[in-house]
This record gives structure tokens, C-alpha cells and sequence, in this order.
């Protein structure tokens, strides 16, 4: 028991030390532990100790002198996520009462994987983003980063009247061009497939309340979206296109990337009219 406690702390001192050797000397250093800060689990039998970490499992122990018996295998731990952020939590479903979900990270089931490959419960955890698995090899964190690198187009606003305003007359907008067709991008191998679709459109014309729509305008004075300036001048008018995607990994759903945006804007002049008295 002494000796089990002695490898655990060890191994835990080299978890923090970004790699450090487990051991000095002819005692072999750490097998499997990269450099960095490492959080998980120990699991100690004999003189070999498991660090599980995430849903990866890092084998540190002392080294063995050839000839002497195997290692005994030990078990592990591994999670499978049920619900994240971006799951469905309408009434009555499990993601609307899991908990984690409200600190914005994911809840898994927590698992204990035997030697003889049996799996136990062991309980649940709340992972962050660049704790979950989604792929082996490739978290959550790095599905977003590579949706959120695509650059997505602002479009180009368009107004009537064209040229100029009028104040204390209605002027009309509408944006043209913000689409986007869904891309394929490269994660380690794997092929992620992103869709896009505009959630909303935010507008400001420099002064005023600002405009939200669920669509981009029509053209003319159709348009929804549509504004009156009360003096003459030159308004900065702006329109956040608000986006969301839809995330596959190797044709498996991973779940919605919210909060992309993209931006377009134009200076738009402003002109009074005057009542000229002849005669």
C-alpha cells in the first residue's frame, strides 16, 4: 500500500511538472505523458499507475527490466457526451434537465473501462469544449475553431431613394449578396462539413432606434427595414448579419456553431427640403 501511494504522488508531481520523468535515475521517466497541464484520474495496481485524462487514457509507470512478468492491466476511465450546449433542451428532454449545461459545458456519462474490456457507471462530469471528444482525437473546441476561421460574406446594402435621402421622409434598405454555400474543411484527416443559415439582421443608421429582422429587406419601398432621418447629414448605416452552423464530422452530426457574424456598412447622405417663395 505504502508503494501505491508513493507512484500515485509521484505521478501526480510529473502530471504537473509538464512532463517531468516520474522517476530519477536508471528508473525510466514517464511513458505516454505529454508536456502540459494534464488533469484526470489515477488508477494504481502494483507498481504501475494509469493516468486517464478526458476521454484519452496516458499510461505512466516505472520502466520494467526485461525479462520480469507483464504488467497487470488497470482500468480506465472514459465519457461519453449526452448533452452540450448547443443540444436540443426543449421540455421534457434529458438535455433540459442535465446539469453542466447552464456553465456552458458539456455533460457526460462517466464510465470505468475494465481490463477485460466490461464498461461500469461511474457517475457523470461537466467537460469544457476542449474536453469533449467528438472524433477520436478531435474535440469539440476544434470543430468550432474551424467553423469559426470560415469568413463569411457581409453582402452590400442597398437603399431607395438611391442617391439620397430626404429628412423626415422614409428611406428603404436591404442587403444583397450575404449567403454562403456550405464548405468542407480539413481536421486531421477527418472532413468536416459546415451549413450555414442567417439568423437575423441587426441595423443601425447612426442615429435612432436600430432595426432587427428575420429577413434581408426587399428591394424598394417594400422593404421592411426602413428608417427616417430627421436632419440633413451623412449617417453611417451598418447591418450584423447574425449566423449559425451546422457541424458534421465525417457525416456524423456534431451540433450548431452559433454567434458567427459578418458586417456591411455605406455612408448614406441626408438632404432637406426647402420651400423657396417666388413671384
Amino acid at each position: 500500500m505504502k508503494r501505491i501511494r508513493e507512484v500515485l504522488v509521484v505521478t501526480l508531481i510529473a502530471a504537473c511538472l509538464l512532463g517531468a520523468n516520474l522517476f530519477s535515475g536508471s528508473r525510466a521517466g514517464a511513458e505516454g505523458c505529454p508536456r502540459g497541464s494534464l488533469r484526470g484520474n489515477l488508477i494504481s495496481q502494483g507498481d504501475i499507475a494509469r493516468l486517464s485524462i478526458r476521454s484519452e487514457a496516458f499510461r505512466c509507470g516505472t520502466s520494467r527490466n526485461e525479462g520480469s512478468a507483464s504488467a497487470v492491466p488497470v482500468p480506465m476511465y472514459t465519457y461519453e457526451t449526452l448533452c452540450n450546449p448547443d443540444s436540443d433542451q426543449g421540455p421534457k428532454t434529458l438535455c433540459s434537465v442535465a446539469p453542466c449545461l447552464q456553465d456552458d459545458q458539456s455533460f457526460a456519462v462517466r464510465n470505468r473501462r475494465l481490463p477485460d474490456g466490461r464498461l461500469e457507471p461511474a457517475g457523470f462530469a461537466c467537460l469544457a469544449s476542449n474536453q469533449v471528444s467528438v472524433s477520436s482525437g478531435i474535440t469539440l473546441a476544434q470543430v468550432h475553431a474551424a467553423v469559426r476561421n470560415v469568413k463569411l460574406p457581409g453582402g452590400k446594402i442597398r437603399v431607395t431613394p438611391t442617391s439620397r435621402g430626404l429628412a423626415n421622409l422614409k428611406s428603404f434598405f436591404w442587403l444583397e449578396g450575404a449567403s454562403q454555400a456550405p464548405v468542407n474543411l480539413s481536421i486531421d484527416g477527418f472532413k468536416l462539413h459546415a451549413e450555414f443559415r442567417v439568423v437575423e439582421y441587426r441595423w443601425s443608421f447612426g442615429e435612432g432606434e436600430a432595426v432587427v429582422t428575420e429577413g434581408p429587406g426587399r428591394p424598394g419601398l417594400e422593404s421592411e427595414v426602413n428608417t427616417v432621418f430627421r436632419r440633413r447629414g451623412v449617417y453611417p448605416v451598418e447591418v450584423t448579419v447574425v449566423w449559425v452552423a451546422e457541424a458534421f464530422l465525417d457525416g456524423s452530426r456534431v451540433g450548431e456553431v452559433d454567434d458567427l457574424v459578418s458586417r456591411a456598412e455605406m455612408s448614406y447622405p441626408v438632404a432637406e427640403l426647402r420651400t423657396v417663395l417666388t413671384g
